[in-house]
Protein backbone atom coordinates (compact mmCIF):
# COMPACT_ATOMS: atom_id res chain seq x y z
CA UNK A 1 0.00 0.00 0.00
CA UNK A 2 2.55 2.45 1.08
CA UNK A 3 4.26 1.94 -2.38
CA UNK A 4 0.77 2.67 -4.18
CA UNK A 5 0.65 5.77 -2.45
CA UNK A 6 3.99 6.98 -3.60
CA UNK A 7 3.74 5.83 -7.18
CA UNK A 8 0.85 8.63 -6.83
CA UNK A 9 3.65 11.04 -5.13
CA UNK A 10 6.06 10.45 -7.31
CA UNK A 11 5.07 12.28 -10.50
CA UNK A 12 4.76 15.14 -8.10
CA UNK A 13 8.22 15.18 -6.42
CA UNK A 14 9.91 14.42 -9.69
CA UNK A 15 8.77 17.80 -11.13
CA UNK A 16 9.22 19.75 -7.89
CA UNK A 17 12.95 18.01 -7.45
CA UNK A 18 14.00 16.85 -10.95
CA UNK A 19 12.91 19.32 -13.28
CA UNK A 20 14.96 22.22 -12.31
CA UNK A 21 17.47 24.42 -14.93
CA UNK A 22 20.87 22.98 -16.02
CA UNK A 23 21.99 25.38 -14.87
CA UNK A 24 20.65 24.80 -11.00
CA UNK A 25 21.44 21.31 -11.28
CA UNK A 26 25.15 22.01 -12.43
CA UNK A 27 25.45 24.30 -8.58
CA UNK A 28 23.28 22.08 -6.90
CA UNK A 29 24.82 18.31 -7.28
CA UNK A 30 27.80 17.16 -9.40
CA UNK A 31 25.12 14.36 -11.35
CA UNK A 32 21.71 15.51 -11.95
CA UNK A 33 19.12 13.30 -9.56
CA UNK A 34 17.14 12.54 -12.29
CA UNK A 35 20.12 11.82 -14.78
CA UNK A 36 21.25 9.59 -11.81
CA UNK A 37 18.15 7.21 -11.60
CA UNK A 38 17.87 7.02 -14.91
CA UNK A 39 21.63 5.61 -15.61
CA UNK A 40 20.77 3.20 -13.07
CA UNK A 41 17.62 2.23 -15.23
CA UNK A 42 18.88 1.98 -18.22
CA UNK A 43 21.90 -0.20 -16.94
CA UNK A 44 19.10 -2.86 -16.17
CA UNK A 45 17.19 -2.14 -19.02
CA UNK A 46 20.07 -3.39 -21.32
CA UNK A 47 19.75 -6.56 -20.32
CA UNK A 48 16.89 -7.04 -21.39
CA UNK A 49 16.53 -5.80 -24.80
CA UNK A 50 13.86 -7.63 -27.04
CA UNK A 51 16.00 -9.30 -29.33
CA UNK A 52 15.89 -12.35 -31.34
CA UNK A 53 18.29 -14.39 -33.74
CA UNK A 54 19.52 -18.10 -34.14
CA UNK A 55 22.29 -20.58 -32.98
CA UNK A 56 25.01 -20.90 -35.60
CA UNK A 57 27.22 -23.14 -33.67
CA UNK A 58 28.18 -25.48 -31.11
CA UNK A 59 31.29 -26.65 -29.31
CA UNK A 60 30.96 -28.33 -26.28
CA UNK A 61 29.09 -26.84 -23.67
CA UNK A 62 29.31 -23.54 -25.44
CA UNK A 63 27.20 -22.02 -28.22
CA UNK A 64 27.06 -19.44 -30.92
CA UNK A 65 24.35 -16.92 -32.05
CA UNK A 66 23.95 -14.75 -34.94
CA UNK A 67 23.51 -11.45 -32.86
CA UNK A 68 26.07 -9.03 -31.23
CA UNK A 69 26.83 -5.76 -30.10
CA UNK A 70 25.35 -4.33 -33.14
CA UNK A 71 22.29 -5.52 -31.81
CA UNK A 72 23.03 -4.78 -28.24
CA UNK A 73 23.97 -8.20 -27.12
CA UNK A 74 26.36 -7.79 -24.35
CA UNK A 75 27.94 -10.41 -21.66
CA UNK A 76 25.77 -11.69 -18.47
CA UNK A 77 22.29 -11.43 -20.91
CA UNK A 78 20.10 -14.66 -20.68
CA UNK A 79 18.21 -16.16 -24.03
CA UNK A 80 15.60 -18.03 -23.96
CA UNK A 81 16.12 -20.42 -26.75
CA UNK A 82 13.59 -22.66 -28.44
CA UNK A 83 12.43 -24.53 -31.69
CA UNK A 84 9.67 -23.99 -33.55
CA UNK A 85 7.03 -26.17 -33.95
CA UNK A 86 4.07 -26.59 -36.24
CA UNK A 87 1.85 -23.62 -37.48
CA UNK A 88 -1.25 -22.84 -36.07
CA UNK A 89 -4.19 -20.75 -37.72
CA UNK A 90 -6.86 -18.61 -37.00
CA UNK A 91 -9.94 -21.57 -36.69
CA UNK A 92 -12.02 -19.49 -39.08
CA UNK A 93 -9.89 -17.55 -41.27
CA UNK A 94 -7.82 -20.26 -41.60
CA UNK A 95 -5.08 -17.52 -41.26
CA UNK A 96 -1.09 -18.11 -40.53
CA UNK A 97 -0.69 -16.80 -36.83
CA UNK A 98 2.75 -18.20 -36.06
CA UNK A 99 4.47 -21.17 -35.10
CA UNK A 100 4.44 -23.15 -31.80
CA UNK A 101 7.47 -22.73 -29.62
CA UNK A 102 8.74 -25.83 -28.47
CA UNK A 103 11.25 -24.73 -25.09
CA UNK A 104 14.69 -26.02 -25.14
CA UNK A 105 16.59 -24.30 -22.33
CA UNK A 106 18.37 -21.43 -21.59
CA UNK A 107 21.92 -19.26 -22.59
CA UNK A 108 23.83 -17.07 -20.90
CA UNK A 109 26.07 -14.46 -22.93
CA UNK A 110 29.85 -14.82 -22.27
CA UNK A 111 31.28 -12.40 -25.16
CA UNK A 112 30.14 -10.38 -27.45
CA UNK A 113 31.50 -9.74 -31.33
CA UNK A 114 30.09 -6.74 -33.68
CA UNK A 115 27.92 -9.31 -35.19
CA UNK A 116 27.60 -12.47 -33.26
CA UNK A 117 28.34 -13.99 -29.67
CA UNK A 118 29.45 -16.61 -27.77
CA UNK A 119 27.60 -18.46 -24.87
CA UNK A 120 27.14 -21.16 -22.25
CA UNK A 121 24.35 -23.32 -21.76
CA UNK A 122 22.55 -22.54 -18.64
CA UNK A 123 19.52 -24.93 -18.54
CA UNK A 124 18.91 -27.57 -21.09
CA UNK A 125 20.00 -30.93 -23.37
CA UNK A 126 23.28 -29.88 -25.60
CA UNK A 127 21.85 -31.73 -28.65
CA UNK A 128 18.64 -29.87 -28.16
CA UNK A 129 20.31 -26.57 -29.19
CA UNK A 130 21.49 -27.56 -32.80
CA UNK A 131 19.71 -24.40 -35.35
CA UNK A 132 17.33 -23.64 -32.05
CA UNK A 133 15.41 -20.16 -32.30
CA UNK A 134 17.09 -17.58 -29.67
CA UNK A 135 15.06 -14.54 -27.68
CA UNK A 136 14.68 -12.00 -24.59
CA UNK A 137 10.75 -11.24 -25.49
CA UNK A 138 9.01 -7.68 -25.20
CA UNK A 139 7.50 -8.80 -22.01
CA UNK A 140 7.69 -7.88 -18.33
CA UNK A 141 10.60 -8.96 -16.65
CA UNK A 142 9.44 -10.30 -12.85
CA UNK A 143 12.37 -8.74 -10.15
CA UNK A 144 12.74 -8.75 -6.63
CA UNK A 145 13.51 -5.40 -5.23
CA UNK A 146 15.68 -5.55 -2.21
CA UNK A 147 16.17 -2.15 -0.91
CA UNK A 148 18.30 -2.89 2.28
CA UNK A 149 19.62 0.21 4.15
CA UNK A 150 19.30 2.68 1.31
CA UNK A 151 17.36 5.83 2.03
CA UNK A 152 13.89 4.79 1.80
CA UNK A 153 12.44 8.00 -0.31
CA UNK A 154 15.86 7.56 -2.53
CA UNK A 155 15.52 3.95 -3.05
CA UNK A 156 11.11 4.34 -3.71
CA UNK A 157 11.95 7.10 -6.47
CA UNK A 158 13.82 4.58 -8.39
CA UNK A 159 11.32 2.11 -7.38
CA UNK A 160 8.99 3.84 -9.18
CA UNK A 161 10.89 4.64 -11.92
CA UNK A 162 11.72 1.15 -12.91
CA UNK A 163 7.80 0.58 -12.60
CA UNK A 164 7.18 3.58 -14.65
CA UNK A 165 9.33 2.04 -17.12
CA UNK A 166 6.82 -0.77 -18.16
CA UNK A 167 9.92 -3.09 -18.64
CA UNK A 168 9.66 -4.91 -15.22
CA UNK A 169 6.73 -6.40 -12.86
CA UNK A 170 8.06 -5.27 -9.12
CA UNK A 171 8.16 -6.95 -5.93
CA UNK A 172 8.88 -6.04 -2.76
CA UNK A 173 10.62 -8.37 0.20
CA UNK A 174 10.56 -8.13 3.83
CA UNK A 175 13.71 -9.87 4.09
CA UNK A 176 16.49 -7.50 6.25
CA UNK A 177 19.63 -9.68 5.13
CA UNK A 178 22.66 -9.24 3.26
CA UNK A 179 22.82 -13.07 2.10
CA UNK A 180 22.07 -12.51 -1.99
CA UNK A 181 21.19 -16.50 -1.50
CA UNK A 182 18.56 -16.00 0.78
CA UNK A 183 17.34 -13.40 -0.94
CA UNK A 184 17.41 -14.94 -4.32
CA UNK A 185 15.58 -18.34 -2.55
CA UNK A 186 12.89 -15.72 -1.81
CA UNK A 187 12.93 -14.76 -5.47
CA UNK A 188 12.24 -18.04 -7.23
CA UNK A 189 9.67 -18.93 -4.84
CA UNK A 190 7.34 -15.93 -5.41
CA UNK A 191 8.33 -16.23 -9.70
CA UNK A 192 10.97 -13.64 -9.92
CA UNK A 193 13.33 -14.30 -12.67
CA UNK A 194 16.08 -11.96 -11.13
CA UNK A 195 16.90 -10.11 -8.18
CA UNK A 196 17.96 -6.50 -7.50
CA UNK A 197 19.55 -5.13 -4.41
CA UNK A 198 20.86 -1.53 -3.50
CA UNK A 199 23.27 -0.66 -1.36
CA UNK A 200 24.41 3.20 -0.56
CA UNK A 201 27.32 5.10 1.30
CA UNK A 202 27.93 8.44 1.78
CA UNK A 203 30.82 10.68 2.04
CA UNK A 204 31.96 14.00 1.00
CA UNK A 205 28.32 15.43 0.17
CA UNK A 206 27.82 12.78 -1.99
CA UNK A 207 25.89 9.69 -1.37
CA UNK A 208 26.77 6.51 -3.80
CA UNK A 209 24.05 4.26 -4.84
CA UNK A 210 24.76 0.47 -5.76
CA UNK A 211 22.84 -1.88 -7.73
CA UNK A 212 23.69 -5.40 -8.36
CA UNK A 213 21.79 -7.74 -10.79
CA UNK A 214 21.43 -11.63 -9.66
CA UNK A 215 19.92 -14.63 -11.64
CA UNK A 216 17.50 -16.11 -8.87
CA UNK A 217 17.93 -19.12 -10.51
CA UNK A 218 21.43 -20.07 -9.54
CA UNK A 219 21.53 -16.82 -7.32
CA UNK A 220 24.78 -15.43 -9.87
CA UNK A 221 25.14 -11.78 -10.11
CA UNK A 222 25.45 -10.72 -13.85
CA UNK A 223 25.63 -6.83 -13.54
CA UNK A 224 25.55 -3.73 -11.77
CA UNK A 225 26.75 -0.47 -11.62
CA UNK A 226 26.85 2.98 -9.18
CA UNK A 227 26.10 6.57 -9.37
CA UNK A 228 26.99 9.59 -7.50
CA UNK A 229 23.76 11.86 -6.34
CA UNK A 230 23.93 14.72 -4.22
CA UNK A 231 23.48 14.83 -0.85
CA UNK A 232 21.11 17.99 -0.90
CA UNK A 233 18.84 16.27 -3.73
CA UNK A 234 18.22 13.05 -1.36
CA UNK A 235 17.88 15.45 1.63
CA UNK A 236 15.25 17.58 -0.16
CA UNK A 237 13.71 14.42 -1.79
CA UNK A 238 12.97 13.09 1.74
CA UNK A 239 11.51 16.02 2.68
CA UNK A 240 9.57 17.07 -0.21
CA UNK A 241 7.79 13.61 0.01
CA UNK A 242 6.25 14.56 3.30
CA UNK A 243 4.38 17.39 1.73
CA UNK A 244 2.67 15.48 -0.40
CA UNK A 245 1.72 12.76 1.73
CA UNK A 246 -0.80 11.61 4.39
CA UNK A 247 0.27 13.06 7.20
CA UNK A 248 -1.54 11.08 10.02
CA UNK A 249 0.64 8.12 9.62
CA UNK A 250 -0.61 4.87 10.61
CA UNK A 251 -0.03 3.37 14.06
CA UNK A 252 1.93 0.40 14.12
CA UNK A 253 1.09 -0.90 17.31
CA UNK A 254 -0.23 0.98 20.14
CA UNK A 255 0.57 -0.04 23.97
CA UNK A 256 -1.00 1.45 27.39
CA UNK A 257 0.93 1.81 30.51
CA UNK A 258 -0.59 2.07 33.83
CA UNK A 259 2.65 3.90 34.87
CA UNK A 260 3.18 7.81 35.18
CA UNK A 261 6.06 7.25 32.44
CA UNK A 262 7.35 11.42 31.59
CA UNK A 263 10.67 10.69 29.78
CA UNK A 264 12.11 8.14 27.03
CA UNK A 265 15.38 7.22 25.93
CA UNK A 266 17.15 4.78 23.90
CA UNK A 267 20.15 2.44 24.56
CA UNK A 268 21.95 -0.72 24.76
CA UNK A 269 21.95 -1.54 28.27
CA UNK A 270 23.82 -4.58 28.35
CA UNK A 271 26.10 -4.77 25.34
CA UNK A 272 24.02 -7.17 23.69
CA UNK A 273 23.55 -5.37 20.52
CA UNK A 274 20.21 -4.93 20.94
CA UNK A 275 18.41 -1.65 21.65
CA UNK A 276 16.43 -1.14 24.95
CA UNK A 277 13.97 1.23 25.98
CA UNK A 278 14.26 3.40 28.63
CA UNK A 279 11.00 4.71 30.59
CA UNK A 280 11.55 7.42 33.72
CA UNK A 281 8.62 7.83 36.02
CA UNK A 282 8.92 9.92 39.15
CA UNK A 283 12.33 9.05 41.02
CA UNK A 284 12.37 5.40 38.93
CA UNK A 285 13.36 4.02 35.51
CA UNK A 286 12.40 0.78 33.94
CA UNK A 287 14.40 -0.81 30.98
CA UNK A 288 12.33 -2.44 28.72
CA UNK A 289 13.06 -5.09 25.45
CA UNK A 290 11.56 -3.47 22.84
CA UNK A 291 9.38 -5.70 20.30
CA UNK A 292 5.52 -6.59 19.63
CA UNK A 293 5.49 -5.82 23.83
CA UNK A 294 7.27 -4.57 26.27
CA UNK A 295 9.68 -6.76 28.73
CA UNK A 296 10.48 -5.21 31.70
CA UNK A 297 14.37 -6.03 32.25
CA UNK A 298 15.32 -4.05 35.19
CA UNK A 299 14.23 -1.45 37.54
CA UNK A 300 16.18 1.26 39.22
CA UNK A 301 15.08 4.14 42.18
CA UNK A 302 17.42 6.30 40.20
CA UNK A 303 16.83 9.80 42.05
CA UNK A 304 15.59 8.73 45.32
CA UNK A 305 12.54 11.01 46.18
CA UNK A 306 13.28 13.16 43.48
CA UNK A 307 11.36 14.11 40.54
CA UNK A 308 13.12 12.98 37.18
CA UNK A 309 13.49 15.77 34.18
CA UNK A 310 15.64 14.37 31.55
CA UNK A 311 16.92 10.76 31.01
CA UNK A 312 20.01 10.22 28.22
CA UNK A 313 22.24 7.52 27.16
CA UNK A 314 25.41 7.32 25.53
CA UNK A 315 28.32 4.38 24.49
CA UNK A 316 30.01 3.72 27.57
CA UNK A 317 33.88 2.77 26.59
CA UNK A 318 33.89 -0.31 28.04
CA UNK A 319 32.27 -2.44 24.80
CA UNK A 320 28.98 -1.89 23.33
CA UNK A 321 27.17 -0.80 26.60
CA UNK A 322 25.50 2.68 27.29
CA UNK A 323 25.88 4.78 30.14
CA UNK A 324 22.58 5.94 31.09
CA UNK A 325 22.24 9.79 32.06
CA UNK A 326 19.52 10.89 34.97
CA UNK A 327 18.89 14.68 35.74
CA UNK A 328 16.29 15.13 38.94
CA UNK A 329 15.07 17.85 41.08
CA UNK A 330 14.47 17.60 44.82
CA UNK A 331 13.58 20.38 47.14
CA UNK A 332 13.66 23.36 44.23
CA UNK A 333 17.42 21.54 43.72
CA UNK A 334 19.15 19.60 40.39
CA UNK A 335 21.29 16.71 40.60
CA UNK A 336 22.49 14.33 38.13
CA UNK A 337 23.39 10.64 38.02
CA UNK A 338 25.45 8.61 35.79
CA UNK A 339 24.43 4.79 36.03
CA UNK A 340 26.08 1.59 33.93
CA UNK A 341 25.07 -2.15 33.65
CA UNK A 342 26.76 -4.65 36.15
CA UNK A 343 25.76 -7.89 34.72
CA UNK A 344 27.10 -9.65 37.84
CA UNK A 345 24.07 -8.26 39.79
CA UNK A 346 21.01 -10.80 40.40
CA UNK A 347 18.04 -10.09 38.30
CA UNK A 348 16.16 -7.16 39.37
CA UNK A 349 12.61 -8.19 38.48
CA UNK A 350 10.44 -11.85 38.53
CA UNK A 351 11.17 -12.84 34.37
CA UNK A 352 13.86 -10.56 34.09
CA UNK A 353 17.06 -10.94 33.35
CA UNK A 354 20.78 -11.07 34.92
CA UNK A 355 22.22 -8.04 35.82
CA UNK A 356 21.52 -4.64 37.35
CA UNK A 357 22.33 -0.95 37.19
CA UNK A 358 24.85 0.64 39.41
CA UNK A 359 26.03 4.50 40.48
CA UNK A 360 28.68 5.58 38.84
CA UNK A 361 28.15 9.29 40.04
CA UNK A 362 26.32 11.85 41.95
CA UNK A 363 26.83 15.28 40.71
CA UNK A 364 24.99 17.93 42.56
CA UNK A 365 23.31 21.68 41.23
CA UNK A 366 24.19 20.40 37.68
CA UNK A 367 21.87 19.09 34.76
CA UNK A 368 22.99 16.64 32.39
CA UNK A 369 22.85 15.26 28.70
CA UNK A 370 24.33 12.97 26.07
CA UNK A 371 25.21 14.43 22.56
CA UNK A 372 26.75 12.82 19.90
CA UNK A 373 29.13 9.99 22.46
CA UNK A 374 30.41 13.00 24.49
CA UNK A 375 28.56 14.01 28.25
CA UNK A 376 27.45 17.69 28.70
CA UNK A 377 27.20 19.58 31.77
CA UNK A 378 25.48 22.94 32.61
CA UNK A 379 25.35 24.04 36.20
CA UNK A 380 22.12 25.08 37.97
CA UNK A 381 21.00 28.18 39.57
CA UNK A 382 17.47 28.33 41.78
CA UNK A 383 17.43 32.16 40.67
CA UNK A 384 17.69 31.67 36.84
CA UNK A 385 17.58 27.92 36.23
CA UNK A 386 20.55 27.03 33.91
CA UNK A 387 23.90 29.31 35.07
CA UNK A 388 26.99 29.50 32.44
CA UNK A 389 27.67 27.75 29.55
CA UNK A 390 27.47 24.26 28.23
CA UNK A 391 30.47 22.33 28.99
CA UNK A 392 31.84 19.10 28.30
CA UNK A 393 31.94 16.16 30.69
CA UNK A 394 35.43 14.19 31.42
CA UNK A 395 36.06 11.25 33.25
CA UNK A 396 39.80 12.09 35.00
CA UNK A 397 41.30 10.57 38.05
CA UNK A 398 38.50 8.38 38.92
CA UNK A 399 35.56 11.04 38.96
CA UNK A 400 33.60 13.25 36.05
CA UNK A 401 34.80 16.35 35.89
CA UNK A 402 33.96 20.01 34.16
CA UNK A 403 35.72 20.05 31.02
CA UNK A 404 36.44 22.64 27.88
CA UNK A 405 33.12 24.84 27.09
CA UNK A 406 30.88 23.68 24.47
CA UNK A 407 30.43 26.22 21.44
CA UNK A 408 26.54 27.45 21.46
CA UNK A 409 24.91 30.65 20.40
CA UNK A 410 24.69 32.99 23.41
CA UNK A 411 21.67 32.16 25.34
CA UNK A 412 21.19 28.86 24.44
CA UNK A 413 21.25 26.14 27.12
CA UNK A 414 22.21 22.76 27.25
CA UNK A 415 18.56 20.84 26.75
CA UNK A 416 17.49 23.74 23.49
CA UNK A 417 19.25 22.75 21.12
CA UNK A 418 20.09 20.36 17.97
CA UNK A 419 22.93 20.97 15.42
CA UNK A 420 21.53 20.78 11.44
CA UNK A 421 23.06 21.45 8.34
CA UNK A 422 21.71 22.92 5.13
CA UNK A 423 21.01 20.67 1.64
CA UNK A 424 24.34 23.02 0.78
CA UNK A 425 26.30 22.03 3.47
CA UNK A 426 26.07 25.43 5.75
CA UNK A 427 26.54 24.38 9.02
CA UNK A 428 24.01 26.02 11.95
CA UNK A 429 21.99 25.11 15.45
CA UNK A 430 18.31 25.13 15.83
CA UNK A 431 17.41 26.07 19.18
CA UNK A 432 13.95 26.66 21.23
CA UNK A 433 13.55 29.88 22.79
CA UNK A 434 11.57 30.35 26.11
CA UNK A 435 8.78 31.14 24.51
CA UNK A 436 8.67 28.40 22.80
CA UNK A 437 9.80 29.56 19.21
CA UNK A 438 12.11 27.48 17.16
CA UNK A 439 15.67 29.78 16.02
CA UNK A 440 18.22 28.57 13.59
CA UNK A 441 21.17 29.97 14.14
CA UNK A 442 24.24 30.34 11.47
CA UNK A 443 27.91 29.22 11.95
CA UNK A 444 28.32 32.69 13.76
CA UNK A 445 25.88 32.38 16.38
CA UNK A 446 24.13 35.15 14.38
CA UNK A 447 19.85 34.30 14.27
CA UNK A 448 18.70 33.86 11.42
CA UNK A 449 15.42 32.26 11.75
CA UNK A 450 12.55 31.96 13.82
CA UNK A 451 9.41 30.25 13.55
CA UNK A 452 6.31 32.24 12.95
CA UNK A 453 3.97 30.58 15.62
CA UNK A 454 5.33 29.05 19.54
CA UNK A 455 5.07 25.22 19.20
CA UNK A 456 2.92 24.98 22.70
CA UNK A 457 5.27 25.60 25.00
CA UNK A 458 6.74 22.57 27.40
CA UNK A 459 5.89 20.65 29.78
CA UNK A 460 8.10 21.05 32.62
CA UNK A 461 8.80 24.79 33.98
CA UNK A 462 9.27 25.75 36.71
CA UNK A 463 9.44 29.24 38.58
CA UNK A 464 12.59 31.13 39.08
CA UNK A 465 13.37 31.86 42.69
CA UNK A 466 13.14 35.80 44.03
CA UNK A 467 13.99 37.18 47.51
CA UNK A 468 10.46 38.35 47.76
CA UNK A 469 7.16 37.49 46.38
CA UNK A 470 6.48 41.00 44.96
CA UNK A 471 8.94 40.07 42.21
CA UNK A 472 8.25 37.96 39.16
CA UNK A 473 11.50 36.40 37.17
CA UNK A 474 9.46 34.49 34.84
CA UNK A 475 10.16 30.46 34.32
CA UNK A 476 12.52 28.65 33.32
CA UNK A 477 11.42 25.50 31.62
CA UNK A 478 13.29 21.78 30.71
CA UNK A 479 12.82 22.00 27.04
CA UNK A 480 11.90 19.29 24.24
CA UNK A 481 13.80 17.28 22.66
CA UNK A 482 14.73 17.92 19.35
CA UNK A 483 16.04 14.68 17.05
CA UNK A 484 17.94 14.65 14.08
CA UNK A 485 16.04 12.75 11.14
CA UNK A 486 18.75 11.77 8.02
CA UNK A 487 19.44 16.03 8.15
CA UNK A 488 15.42 17.19 9.47
CA UNK A 489 15.28 18.23 13.09
CA UNK A 490 12.30 16.63 14.94
CA UNK A 491 10.30 18.41 16.91
CA UNK A 492 7.14 18.67 19.50
CA UNK A 493 4.04 20.73 18.64
CA UNK A 494 1.05 20.48 21.33
CA UNK A 495 -2.06 22.22 20.72
CA UNK A 496 -3.83 23.76 23.68
CA UNK A 497 -7.12 22.86 24.84
CA UNK A 498 -8.35 26.30 24.78
CA UNK A 499 -6.70 28.77 22.60
CA UNK A 500 -3.72 29.30 24.29
CA UNK A 501 -4.61 28.61 27.84
CA UNK A 502 -1.63 25.62 28.12
CA UNK A 503 -2.37 25.53 31.63
CA UNK A 504 -5.78 23.48 31.02
CA UNK A 505 -3.81 20.70 29.11
CA UNK A 506 -3.45 19.97 25.39
CA UNK A 507 -5.76 18.68 23.13
CA UNK A 508 -3.85 17.05 20.79
CA UNK A 509 -0.01 17.07 19.86
CA UNK A 510 2.03 16.68 16.49
CA UNK A 511 5.63 16.20 14.78
CA UNK A 512 6.77 18.68 12.72
CA UNK A 513 9.94 18.23 10.74
CA UNK A 514 12.00 21.12 9.93
CA UNK A 515 14.64 21.48 6.72
CA UNK A 516 17.11 24.05 6.42
CA UNK A 517 17.36 24.44 2.56
CA UNK A 518 19.71 27.41 2.77
CA UNK A 519 17.92 29.96 2.66
CA UNK A 520 15.13 29.81 5.29
CA UNK A 521 13.79 26.88 7.03
CA UNK A 522 10.50 24.85 5.87
CA UNK A 523 8.21 23.19 8.08
CA UNK A 524 5.66 19.92 7.28
CA UNK A 525 4.08 17.66 9.67
CA UNK A 526 5.39 14.11 10.31
CA UNK A 527 3.07 12.57 12.26
CA UNK A 528 -0.24 14.63 13.15
CA UNK A 529 -3.11 13.89 15.69
CA UNK A 530 -1.51 12.49 18.98
CA UNK A 531 -4.16 12.76 21.11
CA UNK A 532 -3.35 14.95 24.25
CA UNK A 533 -0.15 15.67 25.51
CA UNK A 534 3.21 13.97 23.84
CA UNK A 535 5.68 14.04 26.48
CA UNK A 536 8.22 12.42 24.44
CA UNK A 537 9.35 10.06 21.69
CA UNK A 538 12.89 8.05 20.08
CA UNK A 539 13.72 6.35 17.01
CA UNK A 540 13.91 2.72 16.68
CA UNK A 541 14.32 0.77 13.71
CA UNK A 542 12.85 2.72 11.36
CA UNK A 543 10.02 3.30 14.05
CA UNK A 544 9.14 6.65 15.93
CA UNK A 545 8.21 5.35 19.28
CA UNK A 546 5.38 8.37 20.94
CA UNK A 547 4.93 8.53 24.65
CA UNK A 548 1.78 10.73 25.50
CA UNK A 549 -0.78 11.49 28.03
CA UNK A 550 -4.50 11.38 27.31
CA UNK A 551 -6.44 15.03 28.12
CA UNK A 552 -6.21 15.40 31.67
CA UNK A 553 -4.65 12.01 32.16
CA UNK A 554 -8.14 10.44 31.32
CA UNK A 555 -8.47 8.48 28.94
CA UNK A 556 -11.94 7.59 27.88
CA UNK A 557 -11.65 4.68 25.76
CA UNK A 558 -10.52 2.63 28.49
CA UNK A 559 -13.25 3.92 30.98
CA UNK A 560 -16.20 2.33 28.51
CA UNK A 561 -13.80 -0.70 28.61
CA UNK A 562 -14.14 -1.24 32.30
CA UNK A 563 -10.00 -0.64 31.96
CA UNK A 564 -8.13 1.72 34.35
CA UNK A 565 -8.31 5.63 32.77
CA UNK A 566 -5.23 6.51 34.06
CA UNK A 567 -1.53 6.05 32.40
CA UNK A 568 0.20 7.18 29.31
CA UNK A 569 0.45 5.69 25.76
CA UNK A 570 3.31 4.76 23.99
CA UNK A 571 2.31 4.47 19.78
CA UNK A 572 4.53 3.18 17.37
CA UNK A 573 4.66 4.44 13.75
CA UNK A 574 6.58 3.55 10.88
CA UNK A 575 9.33 6.10 9.56
CA UNK A 576 9.30 4.14 6.51
CA UNK A 577 6.59 5.99 3.58
CA UNK A 578 5.75 8.70 6.08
Amino acid sequence: MVRIIAGLLFYALYAVLFMQPAAAAEKDAPLAAELALAALKDELISYFEPVSGSVTGMTDNSLKIDKGTKSRVKPGMRFFVYKEGVKFVHPVTKEALGRMEMPVGNIEIVSAGENSSEGTIVQGKREDFEKAKIKIPAKKVKLLFYQGKVDWYLGDAYYQLLKDSGRFELLDTGLETEDMSKLAAEARERGAEILLALDSTESAGLVKLTQKFFWAGDAKQFGGNATSINSGHVKELRFKSGLYAEQEGAVLLSIELSSRSRHMALGDVDGDGIQDLLLSSGDEIEVYRYGLDLKLLWTLKAAPRSEILWIDTIDSGKGPRSKILVTAMSEGLITSYVYEFDPSKPAQVKGGVAGGLVLLAKIKGMFLRGYEGSILGQEFDKNSGYDGDVFKIVFKDGAYKKGEKFKLPPAVNIYDFQFIRAIGGEKGVLAWDEEGHLNLYNEAGVSVWRSKEDYGGFSLSYKKETPTIMVDKGMWAIKDRLLNNYGEILAPFRTPLVGMAKGLGYRKSAIKSLLWNGLTVEERTLVDKIGGELYDYVFIDNRLVVLSKSLFGVNMANVLKGRSPLGVTINIYPMKGM
